[in-house]
């Protein structure tokens, strides 16, 4: 099997024929004389098969060269299209572009998505939830939001800001119950947690609190949220999770000098220089939302 001719002999044979000349070839391409012929030469020997007729005042196409002349032409346009191509794909805000988040901040991000999407309807934009550690590569994703740390250099990171957990019940239920004002007080409370134990923290301070029947241990934040506005108990939940109903008076803050747990969140994609615009688009419209719905870092 004979192997493909290099597409530079190829794009000198067209220059060739089409300029009818070798010093008119050479100027077109950027190169010497000697340099087109040795192409030609090249490309004839690999073919198999004599192209081109050179007498001293002009050239002609033998048949062989005649009936390679449209697929050089051809490879010719091809690649002058090439650069508009990428071009294209490089400046358009458009087509698809997928995101990955765990539950519990996809429901930050997914109207900060849907209000995007309104604003460059160009976009098709895809937000997959799960709480898996994605690989935006192997998962061909285009961002993913990463929580706690970041173990790959490949990425790049863009720190987000860092979410804090805290305690949160409704005032029917502190009315009911009474308020705890110590960590040791909540060992006659009913508490929704994710895991078997909870630690308390106040700056340097820790307490931790083993719980020895929680009313509910799940590790899915909103099912946690929902109990807890239901007044079932005090749940331990994200602080952007508990927000809105802490400003509309649903819940209330338990032992507000105390926290749960806190880590850092990123929003994390291949590293791509340059990067394609509708990247940059998405980054200048979501980073900026995603970082103010979160606390900075402590």
């Amino acid at each position: 099997m004979k192997t493909i001719p290099s597409p530079d002999d190829v794009l000198a044979f067209e220059a060739l024929a089409r300029c009818g000349s070798f010093t008119a070839a050479a100027e077109l391409l950027g190169c010497t004389k000697s340099m087109v012929s040795l192409r030609l030469k090249a490309l004839e020997k690999q073919l198999g098969a004599v192209l081109v007729l050179r007498t001293t005042r002009r050239l002609a196409l033998t048949e062989a060269g005649q009936r390679l002349l449209p697929h050089a032409q051809a490879l010719q346009q091809s690649l002058l299209q090439m650069q508009p191509a990428v071009d294209s794909a490089q400046c358009a805000v458009e087509g698809p572009l997928v995101v990955s988040a765990y539950v519990s901040v996809s429901q930050l991000l997914s109207p900060i998505l849907a209000d995007l999407a309104r604003e460059q309807p160009g976009l098709r934009l895809r937000l997959e939830v799960n709480n898996r550690l994605q690989d935006p590569i192997a998962d061909v994703l285009d961002f993913c939001v990463r929580s706690r740390q970041v173990h790959d250099e490949a990425l790049v990171a863009r720190p987000l800001g860092w979410v804090q957990e805290a305690l949160y019940a409704t005032p029917d239920y502190l009315a009911a119950q009474g308020w705890p004002q110590t960590p040791d007080a909540l060992a006659a409370h009913r508490l929704i947690v994710d895991g078997a134990g909870l630690t308390l923290c106040r700056g340097e301070e820790l307490r931790p609190l083993p719980l020895a029947s929680p009313l509910l241990d799940c590790n899915l934040y909103q099912n946690n949220l929902t109990l807890t506005l239901q007044g079932r108990g005090i749940g331990a939940l994200p602080d952007f999770l508990a927000q809105d109903a802490l400003a509309a008076g649903q819940l209330r803050r338990v032992l507000p000098d105390w926290y749960s747990d806190r880590w850092p969140v990123f929003l994390v994609h291949p590293y791509r220089q340059p990067m394609p615009r509708k990247y940059q688009v998405f980054l200048d419209f979501v980073l900026p939302r995603l970082r103010a719905a979160l606390q900075p870092a402590p």
